[in-house]
């Protein structure tokens, strides 16, 4: 051995006296820290968890084609009520025209308000309790179902396709009185305090059914695209947004000038809901719900 190997070897266990026991011997120290310390998963819970990273990855791999997808399929953009003026009037029609099938189906229903929306129209009603001809007994209030929505659209149809001519109407404050006095609808009364000018207008289906209104309309029912026109759900609202007074039920639907327009709307809303942040947190893992909780009182 030379001069030179022989300092080497010197130096090498000198340097070695000064480091710690437990790096001299790595691959033991390493074993042990694992199997005490760091407690590495089992070879099931790494497949589950390689699972779970293979379907978050293909989720976001079929989102995103989705929504190139739907992307694609968007050939016009969509008309606004700020846009177009037919479309305004469409949606102020078929609001009127719904409030008429509601009250030929269900007769102790009262109308309130039924302006336009963004996407479409709602109009509000009021259901009293009723008595029973031939029992005497108190009848709750109706509930408006999907059912009911369902009769409710036949019947808006059947109005569409009778054409009734939609007229304007100017009448004194005196004979607006009168005539929502005749058909006993308190709402309407509210709603004719409130305007302070005049004459009063109103707007008729034929002579079948009206309403205090300013307008605008279709010159009649038959002009309304009844493919395009679609009732959504029921809610509730307060008469006035005062939860003192009464409930009422809110129709919402939605109206286009056309089917083709109608169909790509309620493609929107799918997929809108699919890319609900409650929805997509909840399939990515990316947060979950926990039903329990801690409550400290201070």
């Amino acid at each position: 051995m030379t001069f030179f190997a022989v300092l080497s070897s010197l130096t090498m266990r000198r340097t070695t006296a000064f480091v710690p026991r437990a790096l001299r011997h790595g691959n033991q120290v390493s074993k042990r820290a694992i199997s005490v310390g760091l407690q590495m998963p089992s070879s099931q819970q790494q497949r589950h968890l390689q699972k779970r990273a293979s379907q978050n990855r293909l989720l976001s791999a079929t989102v995103a084609e989705e929504s190139q997808a739907a992307e694609a399929e968007v050939v016009e953009e969509l008309p606004t009520n700020d846009n177009d003026n037919d479309l305004l009037k469409i949606r102020h029609s078929s609001a009127h025209v719904m409030a008429m099938a509601v009250q030929q189906i269900f007769k102790e229903a009262q109308v309130t308000i039924g302006p336009w929306i963004d996407n479409g129209f709602y109009y509000d009603f009021y259901f009293p309790e009723t008595t029973d001809p031939e029992t005497g007994e108190t009848v709750p209030a109706r509930k408006l179902s999907d059912q009911d929505l369902k009769q409710i659209k036949k019947a808006m149809d059947k109005i569409i396709s009778k054409d009734y001519p939609i007229t304007r109407e100017e009448v004194s404050r005196e004979e607006a009185e009168r005539r929502i006095a005749e058909i006993n609808e308190p709402f309407k009364r509210e709603i004719l305090d409130g305007i302070k000018t005049e004459p009063i207008t109103i707007y008729k289906i034929g002579e079948e059914w009206w309403d205090l209104c300013a307008g605008p309309h279709v010159e009649s029912t038959g002009q309304l695209p009844k493919k395009a026109i679609a009732l959504q759900n029921v809610a509730g609202a307060y008469w006035r947004g005062d939860e003192n007074r009464e409930m009422l039920q809110r129709v919402y639907a939605t109206a286009w000038k056309d089917p083709n327009q109608l169909k790509q709307y309620k493609k929107m809303i799918e997929e809108a809901k699919k890319r609900d942040h409650r929805i997509l947190g909840k399939k990515l893992d990316l947060f979950s719900i926990q039903v329990r909780a801690i409550c400290r009182e201070y």
